[in-house]
């Protein structure tokens, strides 16, 4: 896998505050599905950016979108439609 094509980004613990925030728990060792390629990972293991108004979590194996967040106002916004699945230990 080419790393240098995600030059700039940052890993995807800069989610577990803003998710934390929106869902009262740390989800940066919970696991995600692509809904692209199916590869499972961490959310810690995401691709991230933060250039825009939000972050947006990309699929280190296939780059394709699998979550935005961003706030507005006095709410978290979370799109998670490029996740196949989220699984949160209990």
């Amino acid at each position: 896998m080419d790393e240098t094509r995600f030059a700039g980004a940052l890993d995807g613990n800069v989610l577990g505050g803003p998710l934390a925030e929106a869902f009262g728990v740390d989800l940066t060792a919970s696991y995600v599905t692509c809904a692209g390629c199916s590869r499972a990972a961490v959310v810690a293991d995401l691709v991230v950016y933060g250039a825009g108004p939000g972050l947006v979590g990309r699929c280190r194996g296939c780059g394709d979108v699998m979550l935005r967040l961003t706030r507005i106002r006095d709410e978290v916004v979370v799109d998670l439609r490029g996740c196949r699945a989220l699984r949160v230990a209990v």
